[in-house]
């Protein structure tokens, strides 16, 4: 008789092992949106150029402001650019940009294309903006959301 009640509650044990070990967890990653522009959308401000191959933090230049993404459609958004010298308030990059196609770029991270190019990437609370000054110099302006 008592090997029977030993049985019994090894086998209870044992299920409640599997049931317990078959629960999913909270923290399982949930797979990303196919709607890129809700990943990208919202206020930036700026945080750093890179330039010449070295990377300035936003409060060692002398340019402030931000960028605002709007969502046009799942995979299309508008771009309203206000980054300006801290100095003499001149549009650095000033204007918008407007059927900017938004493309799965890896890692959580979207491109974003206009007329062809690659002109920039977000994702992850941030968006990286490649261009060409007036002196064709090529910069890097990181912002963050």
């Amino acid at each position: 008789m008592k090997t029977f009640s030993f049985f019994r509650a090894s086998l209870l044990v044992m299920i409640a092992a599997a049931t317990l070990t078959a629960c999913k967890q909270n923290g399982d990653p949930q797979p990303e949106s196919s709607d890129l522009a809700a990943r990208v959308v919202g206020q930036y401000t700026y945080a750093s150029l890179t330039t010449g191959g070295k990377t300035y933090p936003a409060d060692e230049t002398s340019l402030k402001g931000g960028v605002t993404v709007t969502r046009q459609s799942e995979t299309s958004v508008t771009m309203q650019f206000n980054i300006r010298s801290t100095a003499t308030n001149q549009a650095f990059l000033d204007g918008s940009a407007t059927g900017i196609t938004l493309s799965e770029a890896g890692n959580g991270e979207v491109d974003f294309v206009h007329e062809g190019e690659t002109v920039a990437k977000g994702g992850k609370n941030k968006l990286v903006i490649n261009g060409v000054d007036d002196n064709d110099e090529e910069f890097t302006i990181t912002l963050k959301k």
